[in-house]
């Protein structure tokens, strides 16, 4: 099963056929889940369901669903990667952290094969976006715990780039790295901090046009998605612009071609994606234009399978052959759905903000946060925190503030109060927070 399965081109399978290769597979991995994990067992038989019961994709509707967050409380009671570990600590060579909802970060385990699938789906996740064997990538994500730094390096890697692991932090000394570095190289980062660290270069007199950064490949926020944000970034910096999506805990990618036109999603033969009504938990047909959120089952995981994990990723499905020819499955990302915040029956996601304020570019930077100071419902105006530009005299900013509360109200239909931060306050070397929940949750 295996051998056939590898020996096909993924990208020119037909949905049916994918179907038939990857139901084996999920069977097996539904009867490992159930001899190896006593929180999955439980799950199942709690619903009443037997091994034998999932064969296929459409019976996958009738399994509960996994939430990180009960992931996250059993991994506080003791559990070494939570309740869904299921390979022995002796075959997990790797454990990384992923923002817990607590605030500690929850632990994952991978084993050798897992590490190897995480790094296969990457690699066709990076060719997508046009990284090739040779170039020289600048890996700006945190190489502490997260995915984002040892895993998405490996994943770099295996399609044979070359990483320089940097990190995050010291960006001045970073640029100097970069000058330093000759011919074209390709920066890995979060979007805003390839705002941030044009605004570090800035201040120390280096145009980032020097440095050569021709390629730049982003994961961890949906700016990109923006099409002012991306076209700030490129002419800032003078680079092609390319997205990464990915789910730490499953490490299935998806990024977007040249063309721009949504994610090909790329975990074909490891992970099955679902799309469901985030409201009703009711799934929806993968037909074009749908829209609701993601979730996944991983079909070849060994230390933590994860069974119709929950992403909070609210997306637009796109099932028409892409202009580069691929015809699998692509997405639209819109928003974290726990990002969506309801103000007087208008849903808001933090991306049509965005969208607004770069109408008033080059006086606000772009850079905001949303902050919702008391519970729903939101019957109220937010107040929206933007970062003016340096060179704005303070004279000016109460017109600017009206100006863009009129803008927000007419162009994403919502009420804010908008305070003006000093430019460089919000971009930051990490993912940068867009919606502000002071409140307990």
């Amino acid at each position: 099963m295996d051998g056939d399965f590898w020996n096909i081109d993924i990208e020119t399978l037909q949905e049916e056929e994918l179907r038939h290769f990857e139901a084996p597979l999920l069977a097996r991995q539904i009867e490992y889940l159930y001899a190896k994990s006593d929180y999955y067992r439980a799950k199942l038989d709690a619903a009443g369901i037997r091994p034998g019961d999932i064969t296929c994709h459409e019976a996958l509707e009738q399994v509960p669903f996994t939430e990180k967050k009960d992931l996250a409380r059993a991994q506080r009671e003791g559990a070494l990667i939570g309740p869904h570990q299921c390979a022995p600590r002796s075959d997990i060579v790797r454990m990384v952290g992923t923002g817990g909802t607590s605030g500690k970060p929850m632990l994952i385990g991978w084993t050798r094969e897992d590490v190897q699938a995480y790094s296969e789906m990457g690699a066709r996740a990076l060719w997508i976006l046009g990284c090739r064997p040779g170039d020289l990538v600048l890996n700006c994500f945190n190489y502490s715990i997260y995915a984002g730094g040892v895993m998405d390096h490996m994943a770099f890697e295996h399609l044979g780039a070359t990483v320089l692991a940097y990190g995050v932090g010291k960006s001045r000394a970073l640029l100097d790295m970069f000058a330093d570095i000759p011919g074209d190289k390709c920066l890995y980062s979060t979007p805003s901090y390839a705002v941030r660290l044009a605004h570090v270069a800035a201040e120390a007199g280096i145009d980032p046009l020097s440095l050569n950064i021709r390629k730049g490949f982003f994961s961890g926020e949906a700016g990109l998605q923006v099409p002012g944000y991306r076209q700030k970034i490129e002419n800032l910096w003078g680079m092609s612009t390319h997205d990464l999506y990915g789910i730490a805990e499953l490490g299935c990618q998806s990024a977007e071609c040249e063309h721009h036109d949504g994610m090909h999603f790329c975990g074909q033969g490891y992970v099955i994606p679902e799309l469901i009504d985030p409201d009703t938990g009711a799934v929806k047909p993968m037909r074009d234009g749908e829209k609701g959120e993601l979730v996944y089952t991983s079909i070849r995981r060994q230390a933590s399978p994860l069974l119709r994990l929950r992403s909070h990723d609210f997306v637009e499905i796109k099932t028409s052959r892409c202009a580069c020819g691929r015809t699998g499955l692509r997405f639209h990302t819109q928003g974290r759905s726990d990002d969506m915040f309801v103000v007087k029956g208008v849903n808001i996601f933090p991306t049509a903000v965005q969208d607004v304020l770069h109408d008033l570019l080059p006086r606000l930077t772009g850079e905001f946060q949303i902050a919702l100071d008391s519970p729903p419902p939101f019957d109220y105006a937010p107040r929206l925190i933007a970062e003016v530009a340096h060179d704005i005299p303070h004279s000016e900013h109460e017109s600017l503030v009206r100006e863009t509360e009129a803008l927000v109200s007419r162009k994403a239909a919502f009420a804010v109060r908008v305070a003006l931060v000093r430019q460089g306050t919000i971009a930051s070397e990490h993912k940068t927070k867009r919606v502000l929940r002071n409140y307990p949750i």
